[in-house]
């Protein structure tokens, strides 16, 4: 009975070590390569490849507020818009590998 019990314990410790350890420097990167492809995958599925990837979510930039859409600006807002997550994931997984 004592023996079960113990047994029991420590593999309850191990397992709560093992899900407590915080994910090292290559599980970051690996994070930003996904994301990386997957905004590469969805710029080529929108026909968009030559359009620099946005660095940020803001739609309604005001420092080109008040000026004439050009074709790089429609390809950016249109990323931002169509490539949501896409992107949000991507620029979370670089600010996370700062």
């Amino acid at each position: 009975m004592r023996l079960s019990t113990l047994i029991a314990a420590l593999v309850s410790i191990v397992v709560v070590a093992a899900c407590n350890q915080s994910p090292g420097p290559l599980h970051k990167t690996d994070r930003v390569a996904k994301a990386e492809a997957s905004m590469a995958a969805c710029k080529k599925r929108l026909g968009l490849d030559d359009i620099a990837t946005p660095s940020g979510m803001v739609l309604d930039d005001p420092a080109t507020r008040g000026q004439e859409m050009t074709p790089e600006m429609a390809g950016q807002l249109r990323l931002k818009v169509q490539c949501a997550l896409e992107l949000n994931e991507l620029l979370s997984a670089r600010r996370d590998a700062q």
